[in-house]
């Protein structure tokens, strides 16, 4: 294996825990979005978990790995799901459509008083010994980039950060390998010399893809972990366990 060099990240899941973070915001946002769709209020509780389900978490931070925002690439069976609810409970399927959009996009959540409440110490102390010890470090999410401009500053890492790419950004999404190629194009690295550190299945695809060197998963997002230990070098149970890595830190 060669040295790496540098290191890029997923941030929803993998710099923290997921369900602590959007847990609470996006079940907010689901039943809101839900009855404007036309939800029966006597139906709530199932409609709303029976939605949960698909999106992939809940109000108290369960996680789903088959989730649609731990699965990006699996749009079309979510749609199918999301399709099946809508008729079973007779809401309107542009409206239901429209609360999707809306939370794949992180809408009017009041993003930044949330995120005052949560604690990031670790996070921020983990990417700080990651760019001290000097490897380069990117993000590639599926996050808006006001979204993730928002969270680099409440986590204090944005100035450790050298490569971002976002969902507003040209570059394919994951699994589609095309930000490791620019990763290493920008820094005049090799694609060995990148480690891919990620929550889901798909970061491990897009790093296997992309060629990269070492994959690391953490379990603070999909918490998948039957499929993490299949597709990735390494899993660990969240980010800041990596400081330990024989490989990153010999």
């Amino acid at each position: 294996m060669a040295g790496i060099k540098g290191i890029i990240m997923d941030k929803d899941g993998t710099l923290f825990r997921y369900g602590e973070v959007w847990g609470p915001v996006l079940s907010e946002a689901i039943v809101k979005g839900l009855y404007k769709a036309g939800m029966p209020k006597e139906k709530e509780k199932s409609c709303v978990a029976d939605f949960c389900k698909v999106v992939g978490i809940t109000a108290d931070g369960t996680t789903y790995p088959d989730g649609i925002i731990f699965r990006h690439d699996q749009l079309l069976m979510a749609t199918i799901r999301i399709l099946r609810i809508t008729f079973r409970y007779h809401m309107n399927p542009w409206k239901v459509w429209k609360c999707v959009q809306g939370i794949m996009n992180h809408e009017n959540f009041n993003l930044a008083s949330h995120l005052d409440k949560i604690n990031f110490t670790d996070v921020h102390e983990t990417v700080k010994q990651l760019h001290a010890h000097g490897y380069i470090l990117g993000i590639v999410t599926t996050d808006t980039a006001e979204s993730t401009d928002l969270f680099l500053s409440k986590m204090g890492i944005k100035d450790y950060i050298s490569f971002l790419r976002t969902k507003d950004s040209e570059t394919p999404t994951k699994p589609n390998p095309g930000a490791i190629k620019e990763f290493c194009n920008e820094f005049k690295l090799k694609s060995e010399e990148i480690a891919v550190i990620g929550d889901t299945v798909v970061d491990m695809e897009f790093g296997r893809i992309g060629e990269a060197g070492y994959t690391i998963a953490v379990l603070t997002g999909s918490g998948d972990k039957e499929g993490l230990e299949k597709t990735a070098d390494k899993v660990y149970p969240s980010l800041k366990d990596i400081l330990t890595d024989p490989i990153l830190f010999p």
